[in-house]
């Protein structure tokens, strides 16, 4: 009896937050984010302001929900596959863009909303800082061979990020194959360099 109740319970937490979430997104398309209340995401959602403030403190924290979701939801398709190689790394982006296109989705909902934006700038944050892992000999490296590891990781990453958003967002015509063959001479243009000046500091080092 007890697990019944629970799970009815659950079921109703669920579902009023879908219809919270739902509401919020609806309503980035027709106001600026800043401009939605509590109130507007209540009455969109068909709940009371109670109900609203009993699942999320703020329309931002919402929102945050669902970005979170949306980069984990990316960050599982780029990990899942090969972006090293071309034919890897086009098929990822067929994956991209099946996910862009599902409304279903975290990712799919926030596409076409303002807050793709703020989208792309969490995922170019993210992109760097993972970039910046297959640099990690910069720790080792003088302070300004450093610096420059780190600009041009920010620099593929940023340029990574327009690339894929003009691709899925903004029409840019270019197929999977395409696209990949570009992101990747894109990284090894940026990054390529800054491997080679690093070896030979260390050469210059052991010398």
């Amino acid at each position: 009896m007890g697990t019944r109740r629970t799970g009815h319970i659950d079921l109703r937490v669920r579902r009023s937050q879908a219809a919270i979430r739902a509401a919020v997104v609806s309503l980035l398309s027709e106001m600026p984010t800043q401009d939605i209340a509590a109130k507007d995401v209540a009455d969109r959602a068909l709940i009371n302001k109670k109900t609203f403030y009993a699942h999320y403190p703020s329309v931002k924290a919402v929102l945050q929900e669902i970005e979170n979701d949306a980069v984990v939801e990316v960050s599982g398709i780029v990990e899942s596959g090969d972006v090293s190689t071309p034919a890897g790394l086009s098929q990822v982006l067929s994956q991209l863009k099946a996910l862009a296109s599902d409304g279903a989705t975290a990712f799919g909902s926030l596409a076409r909303t303002p807050a793709c934006t703020l989208l792309s700038e969490r995922l170019r944050r993210e992109l760097s800082a993972r970039l910046g892992g297959l640099s990690a000999v910069s720790s080792q490296l003088s302070a300004s061979l450093s610096s420059r590891v780190s600009c041009a990781v920010d620099f593929a990453a940023g340029g990574i990020v327009s690339l894929l958003a003009s691709w899925l967002f903004g029409g840019r015509a270019m197929s999977e194959e395409d696209l990949s063959q570009t992101v990747i001479q894109s990284v090894r243009s940026c990054l390529g360099p800054v491997r080679l000046a690093s070896g030979r500091a260390g050469d210059t080092g052991r010398a």
